[in-house]
């Protein structure tokens, strides 16, 4: 590391602690806040103010690309390269105060109508429409809430799959302290940004569990005869039961675990961010080949009606599992990781 370019920040710290931690370090003591990589970065919460500079930085872009010049195609290729590059380089590490937000939106639409970051004149066609995908009659552009929205999304899935990190580790001790991620509730007295992090959890939960197209689903909307479980007839299909309580995936999940030598591991043993590592992976690995192999074995009794036996399932998710592990070995063994 650079020691002119490097500074140490301390927080709850005894002052004789941090001085020797600077004097063993040679860093400087920064203040807060400070830039890094061009965005503000401060203890508290994104404000209105702090995020002057980035709608700065959209005026002078649109400022500087002769967009007068441009036609209506022109100007939606630059918004989503240029004008969006920026606002998404910020979304995907802060969560943006809505005021901002309808800024950047109004920006981005003044700009598409009227080549200027003003309003000049009334859009031809509504915002919600615009932003849109193109095969559902929009123009591709990205809606602003929505994409920072789903940055924070990305937070909520690292602490569904990656217990390893830093930061969930921590977070599992200050917040979590025991409880499942997908059940935790936010208490009165928590931080206004993790309580916003917890209510986008809230608001997508729904599609780590129950976003397949069951059968209980389809037949509400009609779509089905009825919602009984296609591989056993005998339950309504619904996630729990498809993958849990099915007779015939029951079968599928004895062989695996007498093959393994231990019962299937649990979906929500997964969450827990004090596993060991390569054990971690190991259980991820069997438990993926285990839910696609019955998903797409489910489709298949469903389109070509074929039905195949248990124990030829369980054989099909052996295979994967030992192919995806021989994979991880060998690019263990390139990188010099096994000797």
């Amino acid at each position: 590391m650079n020691n002119s370019k490097s500074e140490i920040f301390f927080n709850g710290m005894q002052e004789d602690l941090q001085k020797d931690i600077l004097a063993v370090s040679g860093f400087q003591e920064g203040t807060m806040p400070f830039k890094y990589l061009g965005v503000p970065i401060q203890p508290g919460k994104m404000s209105k103010k702090d995020c002057n500079c980035l709608i700065e930085k959209m005026v002078a872009k649109i400022r500087s690309l002769g967009a007068k010049k441009l036609s209506y195609a022109g100007r939606v290729v630059l918004i989503n390269s240029v004008l969006n590059t920026l606002y998404n380089y910020w979304a995907a590490m802060f969560i943006i105060p809505k005021s901002v937000i309808k800024r950047v939106e109004a920006i981005c639409r003044n700009f598409l109508w009227s080549s200027s970051s003003d309003y000049h004149r009334v859009p031809l066609v509504g915002w919600d429409r615009v932003t849109l995908p193109k095969d559902e009659g929009g123009l591709g552009i990205k809606k602003a809430e929505l994409w920072n929205t789903a940055s924070v999304g990305k937070l909520v899935n690292w602490l569904y799959i990656k217990p390893g990190r830093l930061w969930i580790k921590w977070v599992a001790n200050v917040y979590l302290k025991g409880v499942e991620w997908h059940d935790y509730t936010p208490g009165s007295d928590t931080p206004w940004t993790w309580n916003r992090i917890c209510k986008v959890k809230e608001r997508i939960k729904s599609g780590f569990h129950d976003g397949l197209n069951l059968r209980t689903k389809l037949y509400a909307i009609g779509l089905c005869p009825d919602d009984d479980c296609i591989l056993c007839g005998e339950q309504p299909e619904t996630s729990d039961h498809l993958f849990s309580e099915c007779r015939f995936t029951s079968k599928v999940k004895d062989s695996i675990a007498d093959w393994i030598g231990k019962p299937m591991p649990d979906p929500t043993t997964l969450i827990s961010a004090n596993r060991n590592r390569l054990q971690w992976k190991a259980s991820a690995c069997v438990q993926t080949a285990f839910w696609y192999t019955i998903w797409f074995q489910r489709n298949n009794a469903r389109h070509p009606l074929c039905v195949q036996r248990p124990d030829i399932i369980a054989q099909r998710i052996k295979r994967l599992i030992q192919r995806r592990i021989r994979s991880k070995m060998c690019n263990l063994e390139s990188n010099g990781a096994i000797d």
